[in-house]
């Protein structure tokens, strides 16, 4: 009887202790803490974000954090973007946090976009309205805020959005150092840059295709750029329709085949590369190049060299 009494609360001190063991796990990791942002990557597993969320000193254990977010999601995934908890929150609190959605989003603005393009994009990921949508474009310059991921207040007005991709762009400018090499100076190059962002089909061939620019502005050749034409004649329906050979002849300050020089503003927003190659071009005798339904380049001194490859790369045969 006494073995029997001795084996019992052996086995209830054990489970005790096992569920004691279990149940600190879910305790906060820390005490006092004040709240700061946790980062969710994008394409990052939950497992990953348990990881992340131990490492960083958030939770005490990872199995238990997992156990708290089966508890409390029924099947939901943490979404990425920026998330306000504290060392002092349970792991069953962060849970709840981190599955009711972030406080900052993740946006990303390609290279190559108009600012209304960009204006879709981040009434899209932030759900803004018409009024912040016309607030953005208001406050934004065309060419002048840079193609990046950005993490932003999930409240965020088109005003302040602005701003802060404005803010960014002249920080990419000076980090890029900017010689100016072309002699364009800053809105001349970054005019540039949007024409060189619309018309490479990679970075490695920006210097080139920057050049080749130049050479044609520095011998007084029109340009002959579509991107520019369908900077003018883009909507809403299509903002980069394609060029009809009737449609070169409309008047207007944005024809490259009826204008000489640059056309009056940046086109769309170029990224680093672009901007670089339009600060740094490549020097070359060329003043004509195409792509080739593949991609590649093909360049050439003459216009009749420029026929040429039009016909051998162009034209069915």
């Amino acid at each position: 009887m006494k073995g029997s009494l001795i084996f019992f609360l052996i086995l209830f001190l054990g489970a005790s202790w096992l569920f004691f063991n279990f149940a600190w796990q879910f305790f906060p990791a820390g005490s006092g803490s004040p709240e700061e942002i946790f980062i969710v990557s994008k394409k990052i597993s939950q497992t990953e974000i348990a990881a992340k969320l131990e490492k960083e000193g958030f939770i005490k254990s990872q199995s238990a954090f997992a156990k708290a977010i089966e508890m409390e999601g029924k099947g939901e995934e943490i979404s990425p973007g920026g998330y306000s908890i504290s060392k002092s929150m349970s792991a069953l609190s962060i849970a709840k946090v981190l599955l009711a959605g972030p406080v900052q989003k993740w946006v990303t603005l390609p290279e190559g976009l108009r600012k209304e393009e960009s204006a879709e994009i981040f009434a899209k990921e932030l759900g803004w309205d018409g009024s912040q949508k016309e607030g953005f474009l208001t406050g934004s310059r065309e060419g002048y805020f840079f193609p990046e991921t950005y993490l932003l207040d999930a409240k965020i007005g088109g005003g302040e959005a602005a701003e802060i991709l404005s803010a960014q762009f002249d920080k990419e400018i000076k980090e890029l150092g900017g010689s100016y090499d072309s002699g364009l100076g800053l809105e001349k190059t970054v005019v540039l840059a949007s024409l060189v962002q619309r018309e490479s089909r990679g970075a490695e061939e920006m210097p080139l295709v920057a050049g080749i620019i130049l050479n044609r502005l520095n011998e007084g050749m029109k340009l002959d750029i579509d991107a520019t034409l369908q900077y003018q004649m883009g909507s809403a329906e299509e903002w980069w329709p394609k060029v009809s050979s009737t449609e070169k002849s409309v008047v207007s300050d944005f024809n490259t085949y009826l204008n000489k020089g640059l056309p009056p503003s940046p086109i769309c927003s170029p990224g680093a590369d672009a901007l670089k190659a339009s600060m740094f071009p490549q020097e070359s005798q060329y003043f004509y190049y195409l792509h080739d339904p593949s991609g590649q380049i093909y360049c050439a001194k003459t216009y009749e060299e420029h026929l040429a490859n039009i016909n051998k790369y162009l034209r069915p045969r």
